[in-house]
């Protein structure tokens, strides 16, 4: 996965790691973060990040489907940029 430097290196990251998910057969969270990504009508970049990390968080913790430890790495470094971001927006 490419470096996230930016808040706009996270859609990308995202982009990627939905394909990512799609050829790991792990196509429920796939379609999940598409969704929220990409079809929601979100009030605001910060709604939309809080629910993307909420997502992630929930999807990194589970075990059912249990994420490839590649997979799981892009998902908690997507998370870490958007912790920066949240964090910096409190």
């Amino acid at each position: 996965m490419k470096q996230i430097q930016t808040i706009e290196d996270v859609y990308p990251a995202l982009d990627e790691l939905i394909a990512e998910l799609k050829a790991a057969d792990q196509s429920r969270l796939a379609t999940v973060l598409h969704h929220r990504l990409h079809e929601v009508a979100w009030t605001s970049g910060l709604e939309l990040f809080e629910e993307l990390r909420t997502v992630l968080t929930r999807a990194v913790q589970s075990d059912d489907p249990k994420l490839p430890e590649q997979l799981k790495g892009n998902a908690e470094q997507i998370m870490h940029a958007l912790d920066g971001y949240l964090n910096s927006e409190a």
